[in-house]
């Protein structure tokens, strides 16, 4: 493609030379290693690095082209532009030839919640016959078909990349996570998403926003006529009752506590959930096999979302009934003794994990966790209150410790914990920390494993060995079983 189709919508901070204009662009990348001959390279300035650093290898890579927000004294072309993340969002889309607005995108925000309530609007609009691709942590998929991914939110090359597969593929619908992170760092700059739906608001990547009022901004910008076509907003969440008051986009509401468009009464959901839903007047009876309280939000939000698409009501209780469990999120294993591998890793999703798993629990509740190393530390210790408040006995643990020393953050997390209680015990290696638990526990004892859910690595250092918390669970059960 050439750099004047390339630049279309851009907004330019110096005029180009006009020869600029005709080079031929082979590939976009913001990494100078995966520069080849014909690469245009995006300069881009990040928390630790400046790509401004890398100019040099990549045009000795093959580069032709820079974008960069200031001219550099090197002898290669440059698109000197006010913002390096809008201009490569707006670029990418171009290069990909805008594909995106030629689907329906759904885009969910929140902290907790997302990749469920994903998985659910997806099986409700498969079961009406629409073909789906879904992107999010537990990866991309397209029409069921699993692609290589690494973010929750992929980088806008990377993004519009996949927007062009669906559209090769026949896809309909995208339903996508949109995180804070990728808000704040324009990734989906451009991007009108048919609806938008915001699950929750609490604590969460601080060590990047700093403050919960940047981390708010972050996520508001979701909720901008910019963005979205359509509001599906939870107003049990006073984030979300703010968001309703300033939004000048179209919006329904859902949920239980407050009066909403959606929201469900004698709401059940020890064994599967089972409520009765009023869905803008229409009610029915829903019922589904995925356990925990909090899924009643994320079931009432993906209603709200497909009721909106014009999914009927029978469709989405029959996809509702036969859906299976999201993997990683609230998986129950064993029957006398259970063990709940759950991702929960934020102060709110620990609480909501533990209160939900505790009406499954006839004897202990024994919660295994740990917290990331080089993220949010402020939460270490409320996450350790909250474990003593919640379960009855707490094994503390590690959980990626990245560059952090293990035991710094496991002693965070015990100082919050002995405030409450002093039954707990610190177990630095996860596998044995997760023995421990599991082969003490008695029978009609409740193991929760929070954290990981459905990762297959530890983060240690740079390094990412492989690793399962249920792999874990299952050759110990197994070995119990055995004996």
């Amino acid at each position: 493609m050439l750099i004047k189709e390339l630049i279309v919508g851009v907004e330019l901070k110096e005029n180009l030379d006009l020869e600029v204009y005709e080079i031929e662009v082979s590939n976009l990348t913001l990494d100078s290693k995966k520069c080849s001959e014909g690469s245009l390279f995006f300069a881009i300035r990040g928390e630790r690095d400046d790509g401004s650093n890398y100019v040099a290898d990549a045009q000795a890579l093959g580069a032709v082209c820079i974008v960069t927000e200031a001219r550099t004294n090197l002898l290669i072309n440059q698109i000197i532009v006010k913002n390096v993340r809008e201009a490569m969002a707006q670029m990418a889309s171009n290069f990909y030839y805008n594909a995106h607005k030629e689907l329906k995108i759904i885009g969910l925000t929140g902290t907790n919640g997302k990749t469920t309530t994903c998985k659910m609007i997806s099986e409700v609009l498969k079961r009406a016959g629409k073909s789906v691709a879904v992107f999010g942590t537990l990866g991309v998929f397209i029409n069921d078909r699993e692609l290589p991914s690494e973010l929750t939110t992929p980088d806008p090359i990377e993004l519009h990349r996949l927007f062009q597969i669906c559209k090769l593929a026949g896809v309909e619908y995208v339903v996508m996570e949109v995180s804070a992170h990728a808000l704040a760092l324009s990734k989906v700059k451009g991007i009108k998403f048919e609806v938008v739906a915001f699950t929750n608001f609490t604590q969460d990547h601080l060590d990047f926003f700093g403050t919960m009022e940047n981390y708010a901004k972050a996520k508001r910008k979701l909720f901008s006529p910019e963005y979205s076509v359509f509001q599906v907003i939870n107003t049990d969440d006073d984030f979300g009752i703010s968001i309703t008051n300033e939004t000048k986009v179209p919006f329904a509401t859902y949920g239980v506590k407050n009066p909403s468009d959606v929201f469900a009464i004698d709401g059940e959901a020890t064994h599967g959930i089972k409520c009765i839903v009023n869905c803008f007047d229409d009610i029915f009876e829903l019922k589904c096999p995925i356990s925990g309280d909090f899924n009643i939000y994320n079931a009432l939000c993906a209603v709200t979302v497909c009721r909106l698409l014009s999914v009927d009501t029978m469709t989405i209780i029959e996809a509702f009934a036969s859906m299976q469990e999201v993997k990683g999120r609230f998986n129950v294993i064993g029957s006398q003794k259970r063990v709940i591998i759950d991702y929960a890793h934020t102060p709110d999703g620990l609480k909501n994990l533990l209160t939900s798993a505790r009406s499954l629990t006839e004897g202990r509740l024994i919660c295994v966790f740990g917290c990331g190393g080089n993220r949010d530390a402020k939460k270490r210790s409320i996450m350790g209150r909250i474990s003593a408040e919640y379960a009855d006995f707490t094994v503390i643990t590690s959980d990626n410790p990245r560059y952090e020393e293990p035991l710094s953050i496991i002693s965070q997390i015990e100082s919050g914990h002995k405030e409450i209680s002093s039954d707990y015990i610190t177990i630095i290696d996860r596998a044995s920390a997760i023995a421990y638990a599991v082969t003490t526990a008695r029978d009609q004892d409740v193991v929760v494993i929070a954290g990981k859910g459905h990762e297959p690595y530890i983060e240690e250092k740079g390094v990412k060995r492989p690793y399962s918390d249920k792999a874990e669970v299952m050759e110990i059960l197994g070995r119990l079983n055995r004996e």
